[in-house]
Order: C-alpha cells, then sequence, then structure tokens
C-alpha cells in the first residue's frame, strides 16, 4: 500500500496548474458514470436524433462533473478525518500538499455549481418539467456530498449500497427520464443493475485493499466487518450475479443477444480467483485497479450488446 501511495505521489506531482485538479477528480473512473448514462440513452433513443444528442450531451457531462464533485468532497473529508495520510492515501493531493484543503473544497462547490448549470441546460433543450429528473439529480447532489461528508455513508457499510444504487438504476433512470421527458420505466432499473453490482465490486475492491487502514482510523467498510475472508467470497458473488441478471433478462424479453455476455465469463473467473492465488499483499494490493479493467470490459461488452439489441 505505501509503494503504491508513492507511486500515486510520484505521478501527481509532476502535474501542474490546472494539472493538479485533473487528478485530483480521479478521472479515470468517470467510466463508471458514463457507462450506465449511455444505457439510459440507448434504451431511451437506440437512433438520436442531432438534438437528442445535444441534450444527452449535457446531461452526461453534468453526471460526470457531479461525480468529479463527489470524488473532490471524499479527497476532503478523508484528509480532514485523517483516513488518508503520508503513509496511506488513496489520493496524494492533499497529503503531498499538491493543493490546498480550501483549493479543493472551493474546487468541489464549482463542480456542483457546473453540475446544475449543465442539468438545466439538458432540461431546458428537452423541453420537459416533470418532477422525475429533478428528485434523482438532487438525489445524486445529496450523496455526492454524503457519501464521505455529512452523514458518511462510507463509514457506515453503506458505501457498496450507495454506490450499486447510484452507478447502476440511478444514473441510467436519470438519462432516460430526461430523453424521455419524465418518463420512468422499470426495464431501464432492471438492465442497468448489473453495471450497478460491478461498481459496487470496484469499490469493494478498494476497500478490501484499505481495510486496515480504515480499521485503524474508526471507518467501518463492509470489507473490514467481515474480514477479508467473506468479504472476497462477496466480492466473487458480485462478479457472478452480473451474468445471472443478464441471461434473466435475455429470456425474460427474449433478447438472446445479450447472452453474448457470456464470453467474458473465463475473464470474470480470473478476477475473481484471482487474489486467493496470489499471496494476500500482493492480491489484495492490486485488486482495485483489476476491478476497474474488469468493469472496463464488461461494460463495454455489455453496451455494444444492448446497441445490437435496439438495432434487431
Amino acid at each position: 500500500d505505501r509503494k503504491v501511495g508513492v507511486k500515486k505521489a510520484v505521478v501527481s506531482t509532476q502535474s501542474t496548474g490546472i494539472g493538479r485538479y485533473l487528478d485530483a477528480t480521479r478521472y479515470p473512473t468517470f467510466t463508471i458514470s458514463l457507462f450506465p448514462a449511455v444505457i439510459g440513452l440507448l434504451l431511451s433513443k437506440p437512433n438520436p436524433t442531432g438534438l437528442e444528442l445535444s441534450i444527452f450531451s449535457f446531461i452526461a457531462t453534468c453526471i460526470i462533473v457531479l461525480h468529479a464533485a463527489a470524488n473532490l468532497c471524499n479527497t476532503y473529508f478523508d484528509y480532514t478525518d485523517k483516513v488518508d495520510t503520508k503513509e496511506h492515501n488513496s489520493d496524494p493531493t492533499l497529503v503531498n500538499n499538491l493543493l490546498h484543503e480550501g483549493e479543493v473544497l472551493n474546487a468541489a462547490w464549482i463542480a456542483f455549481a457546473f453540475s446544475m448549470m449543465f442539468f438545466g441546460s439538458g432540461v431546458v433543450l428537452s423541453g420537459q418539467a416533470n418532477l422525475i429528473p429533478y428528485v434523482l439529480f438532487f438525489k445524486g447532489m445529496f450523496v455526492a456530498f454524503n457519501y464521505s461528508g455529512g452523514f458518511k455513508f462510507k463509514h457506515n457499510c453503506l458505501g457498496e449500497l450507495v454506490v450499486y444504487l447510484i452507478f447502476g438504476p440511478t444514473i441510467s433512470l436519470f438519462v432516460f427520464s430526461c430523453m424521455m421527458k419524465g418518463a420512468y420505466s422499470w426495464l431501464v432499473v432492471f438492465i442497468s443493475s448489473p453495471l450497478g453490482l460491478l461498481a459496487a465490486s470496484v469499490l469493494l475492491a478498494n476497500n478490501v485493499r484499505d481495510a486496515g487502514n480504515d480499521r485503524k482510523v474508526g471507518v467501518k467498510t463492509i470489507a473490514n466487518t467481515l474480514g477479508i475472508k467473506k468479504a472476497m467470497n462477496l466480492y466473487s458473488i458480485l462478479l457472478v450475479m452480473p451474468y445471472i441478471q443478464v441471461t434473466g433478462l435475455a429470456m425474460l424479453y427474449h433478447h438472446y443477444n445479450l447472452l453474448f455476455i457470456w464470453i467474458l465469463c473465463p475473464f470474470s473467473f480470473y478476477f475473481a480467483t484471482y487474489p486467493h492465488r496470489q499471496s494476500v499483499a500482493d492480491g489484495i494490493s492490486s485488486i482495485f485497479e483489476r476491478s476497474l479493467a474488469h468493469y472496463h470490459l464488461f461494460g463495454s461488452t455489455y453496451i455494444a450488446l444492448i446497441y445490437w439489441c435496439s438495432l434487431v
């Protein structure tokens, strides 16, 4: 863990100015917001017009900027709560003085403001006045701040549940509702659920890696509550469940093209069993990066299959 933190610090210190703020947003994770947004678009407008693509671009940017605000808040509160230290951290921005506390917090407020601006622009373009998109958007803002600040969901074993709900059904339904003038569909919830489970697996992997440090500073996560062995069993379940859900959707709605997702099963098996096949230290230290790579592989394939189903 210490080596990982030092490596990140070296990479980040090479950035100057705007680059340091960009590093602080943890932009490599933005795909976890973008993938469910694309699913919401495909389920609402599989062949969007130019205007519909413009609406989606505003809504998708709103989601990504809100994700950035959540990450900035997480960096700020992890530092002030002494979760991140020079010896162990998931973001070196504050512990290595790349930015000051006030700069990170101000950047978070600015990101919240820009997120509202992009949401408002998308709503104006779509010309809809239904309450559902507003409720989902402000739900996202509430969670973005309270994940690590306020109610501190991540400190009370709620992180994985919150991430599943937000980075699965909520984002997809939010985009669908914005594109369809406030419409609501349970189909969107079901189809986006596999990505929510995989997003939860990425967070669980992160918490397994940080379990020892979290326990020391009083952060209660599923990983340090269950213990590493049981948490890894849960991690494996979270990798298997998306296949079961997609199979159920394929059978229920007769979209058998979705079954091609099973070609990824060997890769998922590899990712699920990798930590068990390595030493504890080696397996856990790389589990987050491998989980994120698995999310990208499954998510991009799943989106391609959904698009294929929309054409037949």
